[in-house]
């Protein structure tokens, strides 16, 4: 237990960025799943315009590194201009 009142206000607050980081880490492997499970190029694409503003936000909110969203980005770009 902390004894201090500033480390019980680290432990609440590291609680509650780790539920939203899981929460928004949960969004991102679905919307990275809506894209690679896709069955056309049209409805791949579409998936891919909100995969990219997924992580754009979690970039700003500091949730992902900007390289780590950067290399996703492109990697999700690249298989659907890969699908026929």
């Amino acid at each position: 237990m902390p004894n201090h009142k500033s480390a019980e206000e680290r432990v609440r607050r590291n609680a509650r960025d780790n539920d939203k980081n899981r929460h928004y880490k949960k969004l991102m492997k679905d919307s990275v799943k809506e894209v690679t499970s896709a069955k056309t190029k049209k409805q791949a694409e579409d998936n891919l315009k909100k995969a990219v503003s997924l992580l754009d936000k979690m970039v700003v909110k500091g949730i992902l590194h900007r390289n780590t969203a950067a290399h996703q980005k492109a990697n999700l770009a690249k298989r659907v201009q890969a699908m026929a």
